[in-house]
């Protein structure tokens, strides 16, 4: 288990990108760490992944653990055909908590956490993927009333 936020991985360099991709024995404290981060994730089953919405996307502590785990021949692939996942074996379960109600239009359109997450899985070949939203913290009774309908849903994966 990973908690990024008590132990977030530090935003990707150019230069460590390139050391994670090598088969270099020498790397930097943030390369190793990265690939460490990859192997948990190749080791996983079931990824889960509890993110708040940050003004609208995923706080920076995640972007940076994808950054660090997308990899080229390990969770994807370029073909003739288009990029290929290769993580067809595993699950994905996305929890999403957001101050603000993004299930409807017009604000619906401002979401860009779940759409965006359900990309990267895809591409990552993880197409078995359940979210449970807990929108509208901030606004009073009906944010209660969702985030129960959430835990709910938790209970009974």
């Amino acid at each position: 288990m990973r908690d990024l936020g008590a132990s977030p991985l530090p935003h990707l360099r150019g230069d460590v990108l390139g050391q994670m991709r090598s088969d270099a024995t020498e790397l930097s404290a943030q390369a190793t760490e990265g690939k460490r981060a990859l192997a948990e994730l190749l080791a996983a089953d079931i990824l889960v992944l509890a993110v708040p919405m940050y003004n609208f996307s995923v706080p920076s502590a995640l972007k940076a653990w994808f950054d660090h785990v997308l990899h080229p021949a390990k969770t994807f692939e370029y073909t003739s055909a288009g990029p290929r996942g290769l993580l067809k074996d595993k699950k994905a379960v996305i929890l999403i908590s957001s101050a603000g109600d993004y299930s409807a239009v017009p604000a619906s359109g401002m979401d860009f956490v779940e759409p965006n997450l359900r990309a990267i899985m895809g591409f990552m070949g993880i197409t078995d993927v359940t979210v449970i939203k807990a929108d509208g913290s901030a606004m009073g009774e009906a944010g209660i009333s969702k985030k129960s309908a959430a835990f709910a849903a938790i209970e009974a994966l």
